[in-house]
C-alpha cells in the first residue's frame, strides 16, 4: 500500500540500518567460522536415513584436520574455544555422525596451555557423560595431577582386576595399608585379571612372615582361574 517514494525511503532505511549492524558486528575468528560450517553439517546428516557414507562426514573430516594444522586455532579467544569444548563434550565426540576421531584430535587442539588441559578435564566432569568422565580423568594423570586420576579410578571399579592393581601400584609406596585393603576388596570382587594383585599380597605375606595366610593365598592362586599360577 506503500507509494513508491515510501518504498524507496523504506529500503534506503532498511539497508543503511543492516550496514550499520554488520559495521558493529564483531568479525568472527577462523575458527568460529569452521565450527559453524561443522554444526551447519551435522545438522544436514540429521536428515538422513542413514549416515554411512555421506560426503559431510568427509567434509567434517577435513574441516577438523585443516583447523589443527592450520595453527589458527590460538587466535580466537579462550571463552570461544571453551564454548566449543563444552559442544564436543556433551556431544562425546559426536560419534553418532561418524566423525569421533577428528573431533578427539580437535578437543585437544583446542586446548592451548597446561592449565587450559585442565580445565577441559574439569569440564568433561561437569558436563561429560562417564565415557567424557573418563577421557577427563586421563587428562588429569597427564597434566601431573594423578590424585584426581586415582580418585576417579575408585569410583568405577569392577570385576576386573587391571583397575585395582593400577590403584595398588600407586599406593604402595604412598599409602601401603589403602593398597592392601585395594588389594584383599580385588580378591573378593574379581573375577578377572587377579594375578598381579596375589603376587603382591603373597609378598606381603611373605615380609610379614604370615604363613598361613601365604599358604591360603598359594591355595587360592592355583584354583581361581583369574589368576596366572604359572606366572
Amino acid at each position: 500500500s506503500l507509494s513508491l517514494e515510501e518504498k524507496k525511503s523504506l529500503l534506503g532505511y532498511l539497508s543503511d540500518s543492516i550496514r550499520k549492524m554488520e559495521a558493529s558486528a564483531t568479525k568472527m575468528t577462523y575458527l568460529e567460522e569452521r565450527w559453524m560450517e561443522i554444526k551447519r553439517l551435522m545438522k544436514s546428516l540429521d536428515y538422513e536415513p542413514y549416515i554411512d557414507d555421506q560426503v559431510e562426514i568427509e567434509e567434517i573430516w577435513d574441516i577438523c584436520e585443516d583447523l589443527i594444522k592450520s595453527g589458527k586455532i590460538q587466535d580466537t579467544s579462550w571463552a570461544i574455544r571453551q564454548a566449543i569444548l563444552q559442544d564436543i563434550i556433551e556431544g562425546e565426540y559426536f560419534d553418532e555422525y561418524g566423525v569421533f576421531d577428528p573431533m578427539k584430535q580437535l578437543f585437544s587442539a583446542l586446548c592451548i596451555s597446561k592449565k587450559e588441559r585442565i580445565t577441559s578435564a574439569d569440564m568433561c566432569f561437569e558436563f561429560g557423560s562417564g565415557y567424557m568422565k573418563k577421557d577427563g580423568a586421563k587428562v588429569y594423570l597427564e597434566c601431573g595431577l594423578p590424585e584426581k586420576y586415582y580418585d576417579y579410578l575408585e569410583t568405577c571399579l569392577s570385576r576386573d582386576g587391571k583397575l585395582y592393581e593400577e590403584l595398588i601400584m600407586y599406593y604402595k609406596d604412598r599409602d601401603y595399608e589403602k593398597a592392601l585393603e585395594i588389594a584383599e576388596l580385588a580378591m573378593k570382587k574379581c573375577k578377572e585379571n587377579l594375578t598381579e594383585t596375589v603376587i603382591f599380597l603373597l609378598q606381603d605375606a611373605e615380609s610379614k612372615q604370615d604363613s598361613a595366610k601365604y599358604t591360603r593365598l598359594i591355595k587360592s592362586a592355583k584354583l581361581r582361574y583369574a589368576i596366572n599360577y604359572q606366572e
